[in-house]
């Protein structure tokens, strides 16, 4: 089985809007990529456009912490999933690529519409414990949605996991 770290809409303007517990994530998504890339495992990055993350734009771009490196592949989109018209499913077919580590925000948006989808589409899943952040709703506290999403997952569409558990397998 060969796997992957995909990196979710992990951007600059994204990460300044300061969504819940984002110091702590971004300590977590800066180990799970420093593990992946020890472990050789490909770090693939996620960003998403839209009028609020303007193409080309400072905040559009890979948040300064958590860039990629040259030979690292990012996968534009303009969709709450991945996937859709992203070509990312063939990449990952032609890599011979069937497990997918997810890291990323926003929890109840692109994250979640980006598990079902991988799922759906055969991958095995696995997100990373407190690996995902967003923001508090109109009624629901971002931690909130969070635990419920990772509930959720866990069993269902993915296994919810802490980093350690997720990036020490073969």
């Amino acid at each position: 089985m060969k796997k992957a770290l995909l990196v979710i809409d992990c951007q600059k303007a994204l990460v300044e809007a300061k969504p819940y517990a984002i110091d702590a994530c971004l300590r977590t998504w800066q180990r799970a990529i420093q593990k992946a890339r020890c472990q050789g495992m490909e770090v693939i990055y996620v960003r998403h456009q839209d009028d609020d993350l303007v193409f080309g734009s400072g905040g559009w771009e890979i948040h300064e912490s958590l860039t990629p490196q040259s030979s690292e592949k990012i996968v534009d989109k303009s969709y709450n999933s991945a996937f859709k018209a992203t070509g990312l499913a063939a990449y990952l077919n032609q890599k011979g690529i069937d497990n997918l580590v997810m890291i990323g925000m926003l929890t109840n948006y692109c994250m979640d519409t980006t598990v079902r989808v991988a799922f759906e589409l055969g991958y095995e899943v696995s997100v990373i414990e407190h690996g995902s952040t967003t923001f508090d709703d109109e009624d629901i506290q971002a931690s909130l949605l969070i635990d419920y999403h990772e509930s959720l997952w866990d069993g269902n569409f993915a296994r919810v996991e802490p980093l350690d558990v997720i990036l020490n397998e073969e």
